[in-house]
């Protein structure tokens, strides 16, 4: 990897004030990091800066590891998780990821054990053990807890010395405007289980809401309000969004088949991807569509990360 790029598009917590760090893998864009570390801006809402510092980062796709490390200001490791394993640090206080989910995925093949991508959460129960990590909060679809895999890979998580809790949380009820559905599992090392956030918002934000002020702009590369121009075709391909609802799950893997805008004759664009997963607008995609378009689908929504990460410096870091 080059250098890393200065940060010119988010505040972060100063070294001085930093007193957790982090390690994170399967990283992706960021999305998840950028919520631990705070500092941005979603539709008029400021998300402080949280006293967390990646120290950490390492993902397999060199072109997710250039968004990362444009919009974040530090370096990743772009690399395969064997290779980023012997690199990791010997000691964190929060260790995160998001591993891998398509063979678990109601919308992937449900491969599952069979799976080469999902048993890669085998890793971060290394790194786990590998950091002693004070806090890990692992990510994956929903889908995990219906497939007999599921039981393994939560067993597995059970770790000796940590109080392990898992939630589905809706990302709706966090500020995002977007029902999407994740599992999160928590482990704290020698304390009490982790209670996750109550929800943030009594009424969810809107499709329209979110992204009303698109509707009558042109296309600009340079803030990705570009769209697809995949025709109509059955199922995914045909799915509109409703204006006074969330937007429906962000999927990775479309292949332009994304949702329709609520009105327009059109398929929303990155920008309003984006926007439903909940990236502020200075968010940088600096790829092609159809790699962006993976980006954003894969990432955990910032705002929702953000409320976890806040609860967790307020209950263990306290």
């Amino acid at each position: 990897m080059n250098a890393p790029v200065p940060n010119t598009r988010f505040e972060t917590a100063c070294a001085e004030t930093d007193t957790r760090t982090v390690a994170s893998l399967f990283s992706g864009c960021g999305g998840m990091d950028l919520g631990f570390v705070g500092g941005f801006n979603f539709l008029g809402k400021t998300y402080a800066s949280l006293a967390n510092r990646i120290i950490f980062a390492n993902d397999m796709s060199e072109a997710a590891c250039r968004t990362y490390q444009e919009n974040l200001g530090h370096d990743i490791m772009a690399a395969d998780i064997e290779d980023a394993m012997r690199q990791l640090p010997r000691r964190c206080d929060i260790l995160i990821g998001g591993f891998p989910c398509q063979d678990v995925s109601v919308n992937g093949q449900r491969q599952a054990a069979q799976g080469q991508r999902t048993v890669l959460y085998r890793k971060m129960i290394e790194a786990i053990r590998h950091t002693r990590a004070r806090v890990f909060v692992a990510e994956n679809v929903r889908g995990l807890l219906s497939c007999e895999f599921g039981d393994r890979v939560l067993s597995d998580f059970d770790l000796p010395g940590y109080a392990v809790t898992t939630e589905v949380l809706l990302a709706s009820s966090y500020g995002v405007p977007q029902n999407r559905e994740r599992l999160f599992i928590v482990g704290v090392r020698g304390k009490r289980p982790f209670k996750f956030p109550e929800r943030s918002v009594d009424v969810p934000i809107t499709a329209r809401a979110a992204v009303s002020d698109l509707e009558d702009a042109p296309e600009n590369s340079d803030i990705k309000h570009i769209w697809s121009r995949a025709k109509r075709s059955p199922e995914q391909g045909s799915r509109t969004l409703k204006a006074d609802a969330p937007a429906t799950t962000m999927r990775a893997e479309h292949h332009g088949n994304v949702q329709w805008h609520y009105s327009l004759p059109r398929r929303i664009s990155l920008r309003e991807q984006a926007r439903f997963q909940s990236f502020p607008d200075n968010f940088h995609f600096p790829c092609a569509m159809r790699e962006t378009e993976r980006q954003i689908g894969n990432a955990v929504p910032p705002v929702l990360a953000w409320h976890l990460a806040k609860a967790i410096g307020d209950q263990v870091f306290a």
